[in-house]
């Protein structure tokens, strides 16, 4: 599978009709990177997968500290069969390599192995900001905006209601 490309999600952007700004900006290496544009909410994807080989897409606010055995429970796992995918796994599932898991890559996963997965606090801030498959660069929209790339992507999600935040 060729990496995924910033300009694919442009084009899956574009292909949605959803409205979004982009922000450039110094690579990002980590969640609380000082050189972060402040104009937008920081966010994290986190691509976990049971022991038992299901897959999970969680998406989740920066500022919650995730509790995995609430988040466990509420994918109807347990805190000891989830685990970091492997960056192998990220990028035979996604092409993409750590520190640029997006939903925006989700158009990688053909065989639909992967389950997304949104934190109600993120539909709650009306507010969407991911890279678009690269970490120097940040698209940012709102929900309803966002929820037209699901859609053209066909992809459902659960939404974890029950923050699992420590």
């Amino acid at each position: 599978m060729n990496e995924a490309t910033e300009r694919e999600a442009l084009t899956l952007l574009e292909k949605s009709g959803a409205l979004y700004k982009r922000y450039t900006h110094p690579t990002l290496h980590h969640l609380n990177d000082t050189t972060a544009p402040k104009e937008f909410l920081p966010m994290k994807n986190l691509l976990i997968r049971t022991k038992k080989t299901a897959q999970f897409y969680l998406y989740m606010t920066m500022q919650e500290r995730i509790d995995f055995g609430r988040l466990a429970k509420a994918l109807g796992s347990t805190k000891s069969q989830l685990r970091f995918a492997s960056e192998e796994e990220l990028f035979d599932l996604m092409a993409v390599h750590p520190g640029t898991v997006t939903p925006l890559a989700l158009e990688k996963d053909k065989d639909k192995k992967i389950h997304l997965v949104i934190d109600q606090a993120i539909i709650d801030a009306d507010q969407v900001a991911v890279h678009p498959n690269q970490n120097e660069a940040t698209v940012v929209m709102t929900w309803a905006e966002f929820t037209k790339v699901l859609d053209e992507l066909g992809e459902e999600y659960q939404v974890l209601t029950d923050s699992p935040a420590a």
